[in-house]
């Protein structure tokens, strides 16, 4: 096994990249990092991957490429999706050859609708990140002999104390539990709700780049699988976070969400809404619909590295959420009327 020497990171500047950026230079990596914006670190490099050409320094041979660029997006249009997630993947090949050890990072929910990848099928995916993702898979597949592909579920921050670079995506759920942007938590509460640290994903890419490249593709899940918090656990676990960082800064805590089933929500109560809402409202419950067939998983993920626990992640996470966000962490909900 020989340690790489020359390794590029893309996504330098995202809440992943930059974790696995951190971690592999404090293991002894020489690290080249790429992203779309400038950045302060030494060895970066600015570029807009799949919309132009590589700048001259980033031309091969890379020991290894630990590729990080992802929309994670729900509602993009399917073009910008691939702009976005498989557009880049090719630039990031283009760079290896054919002794270059290849990570690529996934998400555990590409699977879809059907449970696998095969399908380039828009309908076999809940939506365009899901279903870019899987072609992402396809074609690391289909252009390397060999690679690392390592699926992951919702990221959370640092085990230590939740930090995270940029809080983006999931964050939208303690906001709009502060604001009152949603009457409800449209789930099945026997559902399972995983989550992982931005220190697992950094620990697990630094173990594969140590351990050398695989002589095939190697697959990698990581989570909790069937110990994942369950749903009802992990947004008791988000308004204890919030109730405690509120309590400590003078601000009246939240009252619990009813729960209401996707089938009874969407049977009953958005057929009312979409009636007696104002448009307001109804843009903030059509927004939230995008989410229901995430909090509605009762299969756990079939994981080959099983993390360790994972609530006190949630809820430090969603700490630092509210000590970074402030105005939005102090919001008082307005009651729904019709």
């Amino acid at each position: 096994m020989t340690v790489p020497t020359r390794t590029l990171v893309t996504g330098a500047t995202g809440v992943v990249g930059s974790a696995v950026i951190r971690a592999l230079r404090a293991a002894g990596h020489p690290t080249h990092t790429v992203s779309r914006g400038s950045n302060d670190g030494t060895d970066h490099h600015v570029w807009h991957m799949g919309a132009e050409e590589p700048p001259a320094a980033l031309r091969g041979p890379w020991d290894a490429i630990v590729h990080c660029v992802a929309d994670t997006r729900f509602n993009l249009p399917d073009t910008e999706a691939e702009d976005a997630n498989i557009l880049p993947l090719r630039a990031a090949l283009s760079l290896a050859g054919p002794d270059t050890h290849f990570v690529h990072l996934s998400s555990s929910f590409v699977t879809g609708l059907e449970g696998d990848i095969t399908s380039p099928s828009r309908d076999a995916y809940r939506n365009s990140y899901e279903w870019s993702k899987a072609a992402a898979e396809r074609l690391v597949h289909a252009e390397r002999d060999n690679a690392d592909i390592v699926r992951f579920p919702i990221v959370m921050g640092a085990r230590a104390d939740g930090n995270l670079d940029r809080y983006s995506g999931f964050f939208w759920l303690p906001a709009a539990m502060c604001n009152g942007a949603v009457p409800a938590l449209v789930a099945e509460e026997k559902g399972l709700m995983d989550v992982i640290s931005t220190d697992d994903i950094a620990a697990h890419v630094t173990q594969l780049l140590n351990s050398g490249a695989p002589s095939g593709h190697r697959l990698s899940i990581l989570g909790r699988g069937d110990a994942a918090q369950r749903v009802t656990d992990f947004f008791d676990t988000i308004l204890k976070a919030l109730n405690d960082w509120r309590a400590e800064n003078g601000v009246a805590p939240l009252d619990p969400l009813p729960y209401v089933t996707p089938e009874q929500w969407n049977r009953f109560y958005l057929p009312f809404s979409e009636q007696y809402l104002d448009r307001v409202q109804l843009l903030k419950v059509t927004a939230f619909r995008a989410y229901q067939g995430y909090l509605s998983v009762t299969h756990p993920f079939d994981v080959t590295v099983r993390v360790p626990e994972t609530r006190d992640v949630l809820y430090w996470s969603v700490r630092r959420w509210a000590e970074t966000h402030e105005s939005s962490a102090r919001r008082v909900p307005r009651p729904w009327r019709a």
